[in-house]
């Protein structure tokens, strides 16, 4: 993941839109938890816990982004019209879904009014990225994984449009979603294979995107049929391959450090793939199911865990750094123009 950025963006009250994968991250290892509780007898308190965290930051985030927005648009526009970093808006759409879906059994009626809000916001972005890549000069280059947010967007938000009543609707959202990661992936691969240019060091973490399609897909799938079958364990395997593959390339990971904001992509998709295994688990019982979901659990507990707490110090250290560097008037003879001024307005 990608953004523009200028000094001091990156600051605590001026989040990037792609932050908002911290929620994505933190509510959906929430939701493992919950369906851990349900399926591997874990405590359902972890799960609760994690999404009252995420929700709390939700709120904090949708607050700063919004005076960001009105503080300075230009930003907000320049973001939105750089390619590399447009798909990042989807980051929002996906929270706001994974909120609804977080508080649907507290909440049914806030949980319908971010239904609707996140899926149609992710339904616009979605055929607006769409249409400028057709109509407008792209360069392959511009390929990233992260193009394939809008994508995971459409088909997370049938999981809670299915026990919302939006079966219809929800089947919609699966097929283009599925078509669109069918028809991209090959794109993809081809732009991180053949182009000499090769992904930059600062976003491989965005390769872990590659699960969240498949891990997402099965699960919607399974919530529209209501069985694991041949297509819920085709769409899973897959997840589960692209997985391996992110762990075999983790040289390219040790090459991104330090950790920073792009490190949340790795945390959505695990906790995708850790809840597939857990329904895989619940309809397919076996030690080797079992064990299988467990670990999914914990590694993607130790990963949302290991970025949050790094993301909580540095934000806490851009913070303090923020603060110190503000113009310090008390030491200003009492003749100055600034203490005289500070005066007058008192």
């Amino acid at each position: 993941m990608e953004t523009l950025t200028r000094p001091g963006e990156h600051a605590p009250t001026n989040p990037p839109a792609v932050a908002f994968s911290s929620i994505m991250g933190i509510c959906g290892l929430g939701l493992s938890w919950r369906a851990a509780g349900q399926v591997l007898a874990a405590p359902r308190a972890i799960g609760e816990w994690l999404i009252a965290i995420g929700i709390m930051l939700f709120i904090a985030l949708s607050a700063l982004y919004g005076i960001k927005t009105v503080r300075d648009p230009g930003i907000v526009v320049a973001e939105f019209r750089d390619p590399r970093s447009a798909s990042n808006f989807a980051c929002i759409t996906v929270a706001v879904v994974i909120v609804a879906a977080a508080i649907l059994p507290h909440a049914p009626s806030a949980a319908l009014f971010l239904w609707v809000l996140g899926t149609g916001g992710q339904l616009v972005l979605f055929l607006t990225l769409l249409a400028r890549w057709i109509a407008e000069p792209t360069e392959i280059l511009h390929a990233t994984p992260a193009w394939l947010v809008p994508i995971v967007g459409n088909v997370t938000a049938t999981l809670p449009g299915v026990p919302l009543g939006f079966h219809e609707t929800s089947w919609f959202l699966l097929a283009v979603g599925l078509v669109s990661w069918i028809a991209f992936l090959p794109l993809l691969l081809h732009r991180l294979i053949f182009c000499e240019d090769k992904l930059p060091q600062r976003l491989a973490p965005s390769l872990a995107i590659f699960v969240a399609s498949p891990a997402v897909g099965c699960l919607s799938w399974l919530e529209l049929t209501g069985r694991v079958d041949a297509v819920y364990r085709f769409i899973l395997f897959t997840a589960l391959f692209f997985a391996l593959l992110v762990l075999r390339l983790w040289q390219l990971a040790v090459r991104a450090l330090p950790v920073s904001v792009a490190w949340w992509a790795y945390t959505f998709p695990s906790a995708a793939l850790a809840s597939a295994l857990i329904r895989y688990c619940q309809h397919v019982p076996g030690v080797g199911e079992r064990l299988l979901a467990w670990a999914g659990l914990a590694l993607t507990t130790i990963v949302v865990a290991g970025v949050g707490l790094i993301s909580l110090r540095n934000c806490s250290l851009r913070l303090w750094l923020s603060v110190r560097s503000r113009p310090d008037h008390s030491t200003d003879p009492p003749g100055s123009a600034r203490t005289s001024n500070a005066v007058s307005s008192k």
